[in-house]
């Protein structure tokens, strides 16, 4: 997800629409359009990266393996308050769901003691702070 938002401001500083002001957090700023609705996505990444950072949340990658506790793991986080579902895909061979979700650190180390509890290696990957 902060990939994607860098990426989203590159291009729109390849294109003239990034600003060469920033805000007083060293933030850029973005000129967008109201008629034409340019540079509305880059805007949206911003402010979901701006977010994200305030509320101390970070994107997670779980693989999550396709076996008789599948349900019991992904009802874990769709019910949890403070986690996020934002993805998921199945592995190349199937043998694992792949679940992309947004978590802040301490929830973090309550999914992590979860999967010890359920008897499983701690199979989170961070992908971004």
């Amino acid at each position: 997800e902060a990939r994607a938002a860098e990426a989203r401001a590159a291009e729109a500083e390849a294109a003239g629409l990034l600003t060469a002001s920033s805000t007083a957090e060293g933030r850029p700023s973005v000129r967008v359009s109201a008629l034409a609705g340019t540079n509305l996505e880059a805007l949206r990444g911003m402010i979901a990266e701006h977010l994200r950072e305030a509320r101390g949340r970070s994107s997670h990658t779980l693989e999550l393996p396709c076996d008789g506790r599948l349900g019991e793991r992904l009802s874990y986080l769709h019910r949890h308050p403070r986690i996020s579902v934002l993805e998921t895909a199945t592995t190349g061979s199937g043998e694992a769901l792949v679940v992309t979700v947004e978590m802040d650190r301490d929830t973090h180390r309550a999914y992590v003691g979860q999967q010890r509890r359920w008897g499983e290696s701690d199979t989170v990957h961070t992908d971004s702070d």
